[in-house]
């Protein structure tokens, strides 16, 4: 009787190993898009399958029931340095939220690497090589529309790579931006106030390298409405421009940093070298008489804080050479 006790519980061990093994299997298959998903990923029941991988390991479990209003596009890039392509997954989970998540090919089946962002609007990505590195770079165009309540609205180009095992952003600057604003709102309020508006077009330019450069030319613009005491945003056409400015700038690619910089001076306070990521004196709502003195600088240890413009001295500017870039005065 106790041998029969014996084999019936040593079956029973047996049993929950094999029942444990065949759900830990099942869980991590769960966690992976299968590869013949992707090849026709506009299907219905595979669109379906991807998303619930998807929102699994990015954590928005919450939204499986919302799988027929999710958007999904697919991109490749090589991402990581493995020569391979990896799979750049652009999910609107709903209205001003989407995701980018990002899947590495392995055993016939894609595994999840990260998450890179969360953005409002996704309207375009591409992958540009950075032949030095071995690996690509993600541009993303975001757009965001705050026009109920922060009455702006723009579109930005946000740049990622793969560092230190995740995804950082590496560069990020205005594509096209309106913002608006009423005297009225102001305390105590103007008389006669009119609507303002500030504008921001930027053209870009890439160009291809050992690292890649990216030349913009932003073209800011300044306008009052020409009626006043309106509760009401006017037309376009009722804005008079009274100041406006072209801004040329350069970004380069610092491996020292890992980001795009445009020069590079040292910090009084500290001693260091720094990179100058934005100078936010140059923003569009200085010509509003916004004014900001201020760089946006990247340490050494990779921290990205905002500091007076003259507590950064010394300030060289990159200049490209084939191998990549020197600094000159």
């Amino acid at each position: 009787m106790r041998g029969l006790i014996k084999k019936i519980c040593l079956a029973l061990c047996v049993l929950i190993v094999i029942t444990g093994t065949l759900y830990t299997i099942a869980k991590a298959q769960n966690h992976t898009i299968q590869s013949k998903l992707i090849k026709d990923f506009n299907d219905p029941e595979n669109k379906k399958k991807i998303l619930e991988v998807v929102l699994e390991n990015t954590g928005y479990t919450q939204l499986k029931d919302k799988l027929d209003q999710i958007d999904l596009k697919i991109h490749t890039g090589d991402l990581l340095g493995d020569k391979r392509k990896e799979l750049i997954l652009t999910v609107a989970l709903e209205p001003k939220k989407s995701i980018i998540a990002v899947y590495q090919q392995e055993d016939g089946e894609y595994k999840y690497v990260g998450l890179m962002d969360t953005f409002f609007d996704i309207i375009g990505l591409q992958t540009i090589p950075m032949d030095k590195k071995g690996k690509d770079i993600v541009i993303v165009r975001e757009y965001v529309d705050q026009m109920l309540g922060a009455f702006e609205k723009g579109t930005f180009i946000r740049g990622y790579i793969w560092n230190n095992n995740q995804f950082q952003m590496v560069l990020s600057i205005i594509e096209e931006y309106q913002g608006y604003w009423n005297e009225m709102w102001d305390q105590p309020p103007k008389t006669n106030p009119k609507w303002l508006r500030v504008t921001d077009k930027t053209d870009i330019q890439w160009e291809n390298g050992p690292y890649p450069v990216l030349r913009t030319l932003e073209h800011q613009a300044y306008a009052k409405s020409k009626i006043t005491n309106s509760v009401n945003m006017p037309k376009g056409n009722d804005f008079e421009v009274v100041a406006s400015k072209d801004v040329p700038q350069v970004y380069y690619w610092s491996e020292k940093y890992q980001h795009f910089v445009l020069n590079e001076g040292k910090d009084i306070k500290t001693g260091e070298t720094v990179a100058i990521i934005e100078d936010l004196s140059l923003n569009p709502f200085q010509l509003a008489g916004f004014e900001l003195n201020q760089y946006r600088i990247k340490r050494q240890d990779g921290k990205i804080e905002i500091v007076p413009k003259n507590q950064i001295t010394d300030i060289k500017t990159p200049l490209r050479k084939p191998e990549g870039f020197h600094y000159v005065h």
